[in-house]
């Protein structure tokens, strides 16, 4: 008996060491998959981004040739149009003081509405956005804003001299834009503070209005409401933050962040 305990030992041992060895391989195994699974889906996800990043890319390139047409259709043809109907009215013989007054509101009102078809017509110009920068357009914007007497602007501002490449000024330009659009359109508000900051490392730009606000269901907003979709959407390409909040006492509050290193002019 006691010659047959080496062999038992002997015996216990390499089957210990092949069962450690299996586990091992296993162990292993597993390992290699998960790390294969998870490489395939960082893949999956860099593709998909991509695939993401080329459709908004192409959207906005439509979107830039779609503006520039319409820009040049109002300013050549509406444009036109107004101009021709001013001087028509302006050449006609007043009978009467009330038709004279009649005639003069009339110019009065033309006149504003070519200034408005030239802001709108330069507003949605992406050379606009080249000629200025987007920091000006955009001011331009809250003028014609301010300019309709529905709301009143403020606005405040902390320069840096920065040069952010023209694409990404004109990504900025429109997510701001859109900011504009909603409040007009739908926060039911009186009054804009804009404030924009810029420092050595990006820009922070905040809009705030004091409308009504967007409720508890902002996820939902953002999934019915394509505009806060495509504001994102840009924002995800420059890269950019971008959060949309409920103010604290009431209305809303839009807050561009963008933090890539900018460099200095």
């Amino acid at each position: 008996m006691p010659e047959k305990l080496p062999e038992v030992t002997m015996i216990l041992f390499g089957s210990t060491v092949i069962i450690l060895l299996l586990t091992g391989l296993i162990v292993f195994s597993l390992f290699i998959s998960q790390k294969r699974k998870y490489r395939f889906r960082q893949e999956k996800l860099a593709m998909q981004n991509n695939f993401d990043q080329e459709l908004l890319r192409s959207h906005l390139e439509i979107q830039s040739q779609a503006f520039e047409s319409i820009s040049r259709e109002l300013h050549d043809n509406v444009g036109t149009l107004i101009s021709i109907a001013i001087v028509h009215i302006q050449s006609l013989q007043p009978i009467n003081e009330k038709k004279q007054h009649a005639i003069t509101e009339a110019s009065s009102l033309l006149d504003e509405a070519m200034n408005t078809l030239r802001d709108i017509s330069r507003s949605i110009h992406p050379e606009n956005i080249s000629r200025l920068g987007w920091q000006n357009a955009f001011v331009a914007e809250l003028d014609r804003i301010r300019k309709t007497n529905l709301f009143t602007v403020e606005y405040t501002e902390k320069k840096y001299p920065l040069s952010i490449e023209l694409s990404k000024q004109v990504i900025i330009f429109r997510i701001l834009q859109e900011s504009l659009n909603n409040i007009v359109k739908h926060s039911g508000g009186r009054h804009i503070a804009v404030q924009i900051v810029s420092s050595e490392t990006g820009t922070m730009i905040s809009i705030a209005d004091d409308g009504k606000g967007l409720g508890k269901n902002l996820a939902e907003l953002v999934q019915r409401g394509s505009g806060l979709r495509n504001m994102l959407a840009r924002a995800a390409m420059i890269p950019a933050v971008l959060t949309v909040e409920n103010g604290k006492v009431c209305g809303t509050v839009i807050t561009l962040v963008y933090k890539e290193r900018i460099t200095k002019i």
